[in-house]
């Protein structure tokens, strides 16, 4: 699929370009944004990531999601249709149809080569301009980096790597060790 990254595409066709893309399509003020389908290590950082969540909020009002949904991100000049690798929604989450439009309270990307710059930047700003607590970029190499949101900014608390435990700024009692993650 050949997408032109200098023409401004409105909602509707880029419903029409993901509706027909085999990977990830996201939406940026008129901007779109594909990835492949992920790699092996991408899946199996992102599975490990995903089932200690499901266990640690197990019984709580708040649940994992993966990349499959999306995450609608829009004010009256701004809309982002985003797909995190992994994100963190609570009671009260607002839904439309299959996306949620309420703001998650923890995101992870996995970074890839081709999505980096996507990432570390765009996402970035967007997430702490949206008020996501905490936002994790995950390399693929066995780093996290955690960013948590502290009077309206992000700012880096802890950048995880080796055997340390990641530990959550928004569950202060959520431990992953980064073996665990990254073997």
């Amino acid at each position: 699929m050949e997408i032109d990254y200098t023409y401004l595409y409105t909602e509707e066709q880029f419903e029409e370009i993901q509706a027909n893309y085999d990977g990830k399509a996201e939406y940026d003020n008129g901007f779109i944004f594909l990835s492949s389908n992920t790699s092996i290590v991408h899946n199996r950082i992102k599975g490990k990531i995903l089932t200690k969540l499901n266990i640690y909020l197990d019984g709580t009002k708040c649940e994992p999601f993966d990349e499959q949904i999306e995450v609608i991100f829009k004010s009256d000049k701004d809309l982002r249709k985003y797909k995190p690798d992994i994100f963190v929604m609570c009671e009260n989450s607002t839904r439309q149809g299959e996306s949620f439009t309420s703001v998650p309270k923890i995101i992870f990307e996995i970074v890839s080569k081709s999505t980096a710059s996507h990432d570390y930047i765009t996402k970035l700003s967007v997430y702490q301009n949206y008020g996501v607590l905490e936002y994790n970029i995950v390399e693929q190499d066995g780093k996290i980096i955690q960013y948590s949101l502290e009077d309206n900014q992000y700012r880096i608390t802890n950048v995880f790597k080796n055997n340390d435990d990641y530990i959550s700024t928004v569950f202060p009692d959520l431990k992953i060790n980064l073996e665990y993650i990254f073997k």
